[in-house]
Parts: structure tokens; C-alpha cells; sequence
């Protein structure tokens, strides 16, 4: 870990690191061969890795309207509207406010259950799998024993790491409602992020920790 680093982000794939954090990616994701993506009114896309895992350009054109979870999918997707609340409570807040139509879902193997359990026909389809790497989740683990604060930036990884480091006495920082559930399942104290984004986690951290500073 960088020297003197006070903020340790967990996520599951590489990406883009918020200045002031040290981030490690514990998992690879892997694309799942011969997809099938029955047609529909609303096509969600809950993750940049997504659009990297198959091809959309012809996809996109079967439904009449592309919802992106928050920006970093936008942005890898292109050409879609993005809810208030970049989470799976917020799409589903967003498509309760639209015509009733056929929703499809694509997503991780790994997703939750959210969109389904409030939003009547919904089909889910997995796109891709994630695969954990324990030498990885062993590192982040060491990596959390140094720092102040940890964010998590989904419920996958509060599961992986959770297991293999004391998470007391840290500042826990959830991304969101659903990795918020998860930590309130293992019991672990944690505050959730303003905005579901790794740069608004990184700065509710920071403003935790500044006010436990010593004056």
C-alpha cells in the first residue's frame, strides 16, 4: 500500500482510483459465451462491464429505451438516461415512473435481487461471472489492517473480505443501499455514501475521518 494511505476502496474489477485512496481490485470478470437477450420495452445495464462484455450497438436498437445504473456505465454504454440514485432502488424508482413496459436486465451472475422484487416484469440476464482472487482478497485484507477507512463498492466484496480481515475500529464506508444491507447483515458498523459513486465513497471517508482528527 502506498505510504501513509488512510483510505482502502475494495471492488471486484480495475478501474479508475479517487486521489487520497489506495484501490484494490480482489476479482476479474469473466463474459458468458452465447448470451441470449430476449426483446423488451426498457433495457438496464447495471455495470460498465456490460458493455465490455458484449457487443451492444445491436442490442440497444431492440428497445426503446436504454436505462444506465449511474455514470461510469453511462459513459461505457453511451445514449442512455441514468437515474437519481445510481443504484438498483434507484432504476427501479425510475421505471415505476414510466409507462409500464418488458423490462430486461443485464448484469453480473452476481447481482441482487432488487429490480425483481419491485418492479413487475422484469427478466434478468447474466452477461458475465465473477471470479474472486483469494492472493487478492489476502492483500486487501493486509492492506485494511494499515488504513483508517475502508470503502466497499459492492456486497460481493463485503462478503469476500469481511471474512478474512477485523473490521473494527475502521471507518466502513457502503457505496450504496444494496453493499449497505450486506454490511447491516455481518453486523458491521458502516455510514453510506451520499451518492453511489467510488468518488463521492472516498469523500464521505474523508469527512469521517476528519472529524475524529485530533484538534
Amino acid at each position: 500500500m502506498g505510504g501513509g494511505t488512510e483510505i482502502v476502496v475494495v471492488r471486484i474489477k480495475e478501474g479508475r482510483c479517487p486521489s487520497g485512496a489506495y484501490c484494490i481490485s480482489i476479482g476479474r470478470i469473466i463474459p458468458r459465451p452465447d448470451v441470449v437477450i430476449p426483446d423488451g420495452d426498457y433495457l438496464v445495464i447495471m455495470s460498465p462491464s456490460v458493455a465490455y462484455s458484449i457487443n451492444l450497438s445491436n442490442v440497444v436498437k431492440k428497445f426503446k429505451c436504454v436505462i444506465c445504473v449511474g455514470p461510469s456505465t453511462a459513459e461505457a454504454v453511451g445514449n442512455c438516461i441514468v437515474p437519481r440514485e445510481y443504484t438498483s432502488y434507484g432504476v427501479a424508482r425510475l421505471l415505476k415512473e414510466l409507462a409500464p413496459g418488458r423490462v430486461v436486465v443485464l448484469r453480473s451472475s452476481a447481482g441482487n435481487e432488487v429490480l425483481k422484487t419491485l418492479v413487475p416484469n422484469v427478466i434478468e440476464v447474466p452477461v458475465y461471472d465473477i471470479v474472486l482472487d483469494r492472493d487478492r482478497i489476502e492483500e486487501a485484507a493486509k492492506a485494511i489492517v494499515m488504513a483508517k477507512a475502508v470503502v466497499f463498492t459492492s456486497s460481493t466484496a463485503v462478503e469476500a473480505v469481511a471474512k478474512a480481515v477485523d473490521l473494527t475500529g475502521k471507518t466502513v464506508v457502503a457505496i450504496g443501499a444494496v453493499t449497505s444491507q450486506k454490511l447491516t447483515q455481518l453486523g458491521i458498523p458502516h455510514i453510506t455514501a451520499g451518492e453511489a459513486t467510488i468518488e463521492e465513497a472516498v469523500k464521505t471517508a474523508k469527512k469521517e475521518l476528519e472529524l475524529f482528527k485530533p484538534k
